[in-house]
């Protein structure tokens, strides 16, 4: 075996998957032994879908070297279908072989749903991520960033991101009239009920808004999401796989330019 990695809860896998499918068709899984990665860009370029998936997250894992796995976003969340809320998930490669297999195996042992994933060649040129250095990060209950993004689609098809001192406004102009929501830094009990912006400078910035409502879709994976803007660069969202050890899927949207 070259790959053998089991996770205890099969739905991390399934929740970014259900969040990364509208986006991505097919995708490598670069296997190392420190984890899955992904890196890829949408169909039209536009926004590019990064994942960490750590070794740390799996209960077991062994990969003897480094391997990409091709595999078909909508297939892989067919099989994830088949896993229940509890279930656990066993992947295995074997060198070579042009299948991945896996095993959802529910918490009392008593189902075991196998499948046999055929694996694909897939062109994929590695993107260097460069470390940026945000002016301007947000940190906000991912459910509201989901409902802002959602509420506000049904009004335009862009949205300007406007950070200052004061709060993050999220504003849309469209046939029927212009709305905003603006979102002030708060307080709350829990960290994931808590809205915070630090801004080394102000910043506005304007985006297409059907990206924004398929990034929200990772929602269910952390009660947080992370924004990073800066001035003509591309937006960060940020999720935790649950926690920062788990790893992040992060997104990248490149910004409209006023023509």
């Amino acid at each position: 075996m070259v790959l053998e990695a089991q996770l205890q809860q099969a739905v991390l896998l399934k929740k970014v998957v259900d969040a990364t499918k509208d986006l991505c068709k097919d995708v490598n899984f670069d296997c190392s032994e420190k984890g899955l990665q992904v890196q890829s860009m949408d169909s039209s370029h536009v926004a590019l879908v990064s994942l960490l998936l750590r070794e740390s997250a799996f209960s077991d894992f062994k990969c003897d070297r480094p391997t990409s796995l091709g595999m078909n976003v909508d297939s892989l969340g067919k099989i994830l279908k088949m896993c229940g809320q509890n279930d656990s998930l066993k992947l295995r490669w074997q060198n070579d072989a042009d299948l991945v297999s896996f095993q959802c195996e529910s918490g009392e042992d008593d189902r075991i749903a196998d499948f046999d994933l055929k694996l694909m060649q897939i062109e994929s040129e590695h993107m260097e991520v460069p470390e940026q250095h945000y002016k301007v990060v947000a940190k906000l209950p991912s459910a509201e960033f989901q409902k802002i993004c959602r509420d506000l689609k049904e009004f335009g098809e862009t949205m300007q991101l406007k950070a200052t001192k004061e709060g993050i406004t999220f504003s849309v102009q469209g046939d029927m009239g212009s709305g905003n929501v603006m979102l002030k830094p708060r307080e709350a009990e829990k960290p994931e009920d808590k809205v915070s912006v630090t801004v080394h400078e102000p910043v506005t910035a304007t985006f297409a808004l059907r990206y924004l409502v398929n990034f929200a879709k990772a929602a269910p994976l952390c009660g947080t999401v992370e924004l990073g803007l800066g001035p003509d660069a591309p937006l960060l969202v940020k999720y935790h796989l649950e926690n920062a050890d788990n790893g992040h899927l992060q997104f990248y949207l490149a910004p409209k330019i006023d023509e």
